[in-house]
């Protein structure tokens, strides 16, 4: 009956009433969802009976236990085979008899073996009620239930027929094709063959080595031999190339010397040719070159005139690399000193007897910065500025003897150049070799001056210590202790001078070598500058200023602590040495960007724009002269820029002359450097030795 809710919504519901006793029990139910369950219950075994009765394929069912009836068909099976369904149904014989008689007992067993794990997967022939010979693809698989156990086993069958039919025609097809190209084959793959040997030829000039690897191609694809002979200047033949095959049963190799039938094909021209062997003459115009020999085996078609065409051709490709080897070998050997003139560093350049230039190779031109067409065919005394001076003096000999070089100036576009220069004298006229050794020379100017600067630097000390030291030990005037005193500290300024210097350049040598070892740690830089502006404070002259700026919030240092102390120090006496009229030398301190940035600003001397790029090079001065009276080894800032880079930093310079110059350099961070390297400890001697300097040498 229809019940109603107290919401109002109405309801299927079931009601039974029990009498029990005096009294009645009436117990009602919801039996909607059970409806509402039935109903689509129907609705899927009409949407599955719709399927199955549609599909393009037979469905059928099997019992899973005994004799694996066919409980369920559908009605496809009449256009099929011609046997309705319910013919089917009834004779449960009826499918193994129309199943072909060869495929019987497979398709029996792989019926009667299915189960939840092994789905049947199999292609077979039937026989229609007509007489019809069909294919089918049959597939079935158990269906289980939920708790995994098989209900029955679910299949289908598709008539493959005309795709069997399709798949018979097309290797029918194939094998025509097989049978038409493989008269093709052979063929074809001998004009590959011919076509890669045509790439092997073209990739070099070495003809020798082109012509074997033709050869071995040869004996790998079409022959099991193949050798090449070639015809020499005085008329007999050679044997160039000879190549068997890896898989030649024949363990003989071929004669060292061509055979007399090989002279007569290329003496007559004409090519000898059997079913075992071919073998062409090939030539360049009218000139004989050589003959091409071809032997056939056991894996190679035998040989007929169709062969003789690619064979010919494959020669004359022979003749043609052979050709063009000799030629080149030729023109190479011409050409070797061109090469040679080209792309040697020195420059060499050929007077004739005429004194005028016949030869002007590209060094000479970079060197000297004159062109090839500006010196070319003129007197060198034009082509070449100041020639007939410096001609003079330049050492010229026979092609027998060593010849000493002379070192000259030479005025070119770029200015003043010297250069290493000697001359050879031929029946032509003289060839003259030389090199620029502007920098050399430079570097040989600065280690003089730095000899000689040092020598300076060190006499002076040493003349204090030995004039004080001499005066203590008089005898024939007393001193008083005040005097004595004095002495004594001059003494120990002027050694502490001369420690600076031989620190220095002891240090600069270590520096050169890669000998100087770090110790990288984290340190307080704020404390280091404050401590090396005191010290320098106590030094400094009465006209000279310090001031010192640290930003807030820097961090410490991961660097060499004793190394940068000095990098400072230097930096700092640099600039009180180069304010000789005093003024303010102001230190600074300021992170910047996972590095600390050290600044040292003066208002002394400056330095020339012209010469910034130079001033931290070895033995560089920016006072060579003494015009302010400042000495100095030159070695000082290249010390503080070879420390700094070596710790993780940079180093720069902002200057104006006359307005002072300020030095600024950085070292990494503790944070900006994440391991920080931990070298060994100097020894007593080396630490002693490559001390920090009391003083700095000056710029």
């Amino acid at each position: 009956m229809e019940q109603r809710r107290h919401d109002g919504s109405v309801f299927s519901a079931s009601v039974t009433a029990i009498p029990v006793e005096s009294e009645t029990i009436v117990v009602a139910r919801d039996d909607g969802e059970l409806r509402r369950v039935r109903g689509r219950l129907r609705d899927s075994e009409a949407t599955h009976r719709s399927l199955t009765e549609h599909l393009p394929v037979v469905t059928y069912v099997h019992s899973i236990d005994g004799e694996r009836e066919t409980t369920f068909v559908s009605p496809q099976i009449d256009r099929l085979v011609g046997y309705t369904a319910d013919e089917w149904l009834a004779d449960p014989g009826l499918f193994l008899s129309v199943v072909h008689p060869d495929d019987q007992d497979r398709v029996a067993a792989a019926h009667n073996t299915a189960d939840a794990t092994k789905p049947v997967r199999l292609s077979y022939r039937m026989l229609s009620r007509d007489g019809r010979v069909l294919s089918v693809q049959d597939e079935a698989v158990a269906v289980l239930d939920e708790s995994g156990r098989p209900l029955c086993i679910q299949g289908y069958l598709l008539d493959i027929s005309e795709r069997k039919a399709a798949e018979e025609e097309r290797k029918e097809l194939r094998a025509t094709e097989a049978a038409t190209e493989a008269e093709a084959s052979e063929r074809q793959r001998k004009t590959e063959f011919v076509a890669q040997a045509a790439a092997v030829l073209a990739s070099s000039l070495d003809a020798r080595a082109t012509v074997g690897q033709v050869a071995a191609l040869a004996a790998r694809d079409i022959a099991e031999w193949c050798v090449v002979d070639v015809l020499t200047d005085e008329g007999s033949v050679t044997r160039f190339a000879a190549e068997r095959a890896a898989t030649s049963a024949s363990s003989a190799d071929p004669e060292a010397h061509p055979e007399p039938a090989v002279l007569d094909v290329i003496r007559n021209r004409r090519p000898e040719l059997s079913e075992s062997l071919m073998r062409v003459p090939f030539s360049r115009g009218s000139r004989a070159v050589g003959a091409l020999t071809l032997v056939a085996g056991e894996r190679t078609d035998p040989y007929s005139a169709d062969d003789l065409p690619w064979a010919r051709a494959l020669g004359g490709m022979i003749a043609l690399a052979i050709d063009n080897s000799r030629l080149h070998t030729e023109v190479e050997a011409r050409s070797d000193a061109s090469k040679v003139l080209t792309h040697v560093g020195e420059g060499v350049f050929l007077l004739d007897r005429a004194g005028r230039i016949q030869l002007w190779n590209p060094a000479s031109a970079a060197i000297t910065g004159i062109s090839s067409e500006a010196a070319m065919g003129k007197p060198a005394s034009e082509a070449i500025p100041g020639w007939r001076e410096v001609s003079e003096r330049i050492t010229v000999g026979p092609t027998r003897d060593a010849i000493r070089t002379s070192t000259l100036p030479l005025e070119t576009d770029r200015g003043e150049r010297w250069i290493s220069i000697s001359g050879v004298e031929f029946f032509g006229g003289t060839v003259y070799a030389f090199r620029d050794i502007t920098e050399e020379h430079k570097l040989d100017e600065l280690k003089a001056e730095f000899i000689a600067t040092a020598s300076h630097e060190l006499r002076t000390p040493l003349a204090a210590v030995y004039g004080a030291a001499q005066t203590l030990r008089r005898h024939d005037f007393a001193l008083d202790e005040a005097g004595r005193a004095r002495f004594i500290s001059l003494i120990v300024d002027e050694s502490d001078r001369l420690a600076t210097i031989v620190n220095q350049i002891l240090l600069a040598n270590q520096l050169d070598v890669g000998r100087l070892d770090l110790e990288m740690e984290p340190f307080d830089a704020a404390d280091m500058v404050e401590r090396v502006v005191e010290s320098a404070r106590t030094h400094a002259p009465s006209h000279i200023t310090f001031d010192v700026h640290v930003a807030d919030g820097v961090p410490p240092v991961a660097a060499d602590k004793d190394r940068a102390r000095q990098v400072l120090v230097n930096l700092v006496d640099n600039a009180v040495k180069y304010s000789p009229g005093g003024g303010r030398i102001e230190l600074g301190l300021e992170p910047a960007d996972g590095a600390v940035r050290f600044s040292v600003v003066d208002e002394g001397l400056g330095i020339p724009a012209d010469e910034h790029r130079r001033i931290f090079e070895k033995f560089y001065r920016l006072d060579p002269n003494m015009t302010y009276g400042i000495g100095g080894t030159g070695l000082g800032l290249y010390i503080c820029s070879e420390l700094v880079e070596r710790m993780g930093g940079r180093i720069w310079l902002e200057s104006e002359e006359g307005k002072g110059s300020a030095f600024f350099f950085q070292l990494p961070t503790t944070s900006a450097r994440s391991a920080l390297p931990k070298t060994r400890e100097l020894g007593e001697k080396e630490r002693a030795a490559s001390a920090p300097p009391a003083k700095s040498d000056g710029r």
